[in-house]
């Protein structure tokens, strides 16, 4: 197995199997998200048209809250000139109050002078004629008539001072009443358009950025996308070239077979050793390999699961099986599969450490057994993965012929083949060939 074809078997079963289903995946992720997104700002442009009807709403209380401060403003200023007006008739009611109060005790003392403080009987007494009687009856009589009016309208000018008094005071309280609770209004509605304000640029904030994130998604996908196509387009290349590699080896199998009569097609060997069609096997006695000669499949101290995975292995010499790193048509991974599918535990790893992880031992070539496995290993890098890594497993020893079967070979064919008189020959610099042991 040469390290160049290793490199492209691992392009071709890796890169042209899963490469464009992870990319598929981020650019359906990326769809997701973008409607995620949409959702998102479609709920902040909700939340900010019902931010701008609540400011709405202020504005036009605020409205309605201003014309009736106006209004109170101009019944205001009406009130004052009532009010003005009200105090200069309290004064001037004052001061008629103040004059009569002056002529009352004028004329009190003019009645104490002129002895009108007597009875009406003595002015009769003393008058000296009968029209002098009449005539002093009659001034104490207007006189008490003027000081009974003018008691009369001062009693009345003092109510009507006391009553406007009150009116005045009355209507000054429910204007300060008013102007106060408007003027809170006012300033509660002011409050709250600056909060609404406040939370509606905040929803545009927050829409501004959830739009932006939107832009990246579809940005982000538009370049998925492209790298998709470009993914796509390169495969389609690389699977063309398989196409033709498959060809030529399906080429090179048929003038292999056509050169080796001997060898038959038979199906792919499943793990549990069997296959789905019977599998013509090669015939002991005939020449079934390169070299020709004899098999002896079984030979003392072999156990039942290593010739089982003998014979698993000459059923699939004339196979084709798909190439890639990980499939059976590597040379390694061929034999793991005939000793796993026998029983014979083979685990994945590198061209040495994969066997002692399995437990096996190193033999000498003199000693080698059916079920044996001889490895192309570079003596320098032993777990190396180097042009000259190769890998066959041992399916018949007769006398000194040993006859193997070996995966991949030419190299990217996936072709499965069996050579008696078979000897061990690394064709790299460095290289050794180490036989190994399984347990079982």
């Amino acid at each position: 197995m040469k390290k160049n074809i290793l490199s492209a078997l691992m392009v071709c079963s890796i890169t042209l199997t899963s490469a464009v289903l992870p990319m598929a995946a981020v650019a359906d992720d990326y769809d997701t998200k973008i409607e995620q997104q949409d959702a998102i700002i479609d709920g902040l442009k909700t939340k900010e048209s019902e931010a701008a009807t609540k400011l709405a709403t202020i504005e036009s209380d605020m409205l309605t809250t201003a014309t009736k401060i106006d209004e109170l403003t101009a019944k205001k200023k009406a009130l004052k000139e009532e009010i003005t007006k009200l105090y200069g008739e309290i004064s001037d009611l004052n001061v008629r109050i103040q004059k009569r109060e002056v002529q009352m005790r004028n004329q009190a003392r003019d009645v104490q002078v002129s002895g009108t403080s007597t009875s009406y009987l003595d002015v009769i007494v003393n008058s000296e004629s009968i029209s002098d009687a009449i005539s002093r009856v009659q001034g104490i009589t207007a006189l008490v008539s003027a000081n009974n009016d003018l008691l009369a309208q001062q009693t009345s000018d003092k109510e009507d001072v006391e009553k406007k008094t009150k009116t005045v005071e009355s209507q000054i309280s429910v204007l300060e009443t008013s102007t106060k609770e408007l003027a809170d209004k006012q300033a509660s509605l002011d409050t709250l358009k600056l909060e609404q304000e406040i939370a509606k640029n905040e929803l545009q904030a927050q829409r501004s950025t959830e739009e932006n994130k939107k832009s990246e998604y579809v940005e982000q996908k538009a370049a998925a996308q492209k790298k998709l196509e470009q993914e796509q387009a390169k495969q389609v290349k690389q699977a063309e070239a398989q196409r033709k590699a498959e060809a030529q080896a399906a080429k090179e199998l048929a003038e292999a077979q056509a050169a080796n009569p001997g060898l038959t097609q038979t199906n792919l060997v499943e793990e549990n050793g069997t296959t789905s069609r019977t599998a013509a096997a090669p015939t002991p006695g005939k020449n079934n390999g390169n070299n020709g000669g004899g098999t002896s499949i079984g030979t003392g101290g072999v156990s039942e699961a290593k010739k089982r995975a003998a014979q698993i292995a000459l059923n699939s010499v004339g196979q084709t099986n798909p190439t890639g790193w990980g499939q059976s048509g590597e040379c390694i991974v061929a034999v793991q599969n005939w000793l796993n599918a026998a029983g014979v535990r083979f685990l994945p790893g590198g061209p040495h450490s994969g066997y002692t992880q399995s437990g096996a031992v190193q033999v000498s070539w003199s000693d080698v057994q059916v079920g044996d496995v001889v490895q192309y290993e570079n003596s320098l890098s032993p777990d190396a993965w180097l042009d000259g890594v190769h890998t066959v497993l041992v399916v018949g020893v007769n006398g000194s012929s040993v006859q193997i079967v070996e995966s991949n070979n030419p190299a990217g064919s996936g072709y499965v083949s069996t050579t008696t008189g078979w000897t061990p020959s690394p064709y790299a610099a460095n290289f050794r060939a180490v036989v190994w042991r399984f347990p079982g």
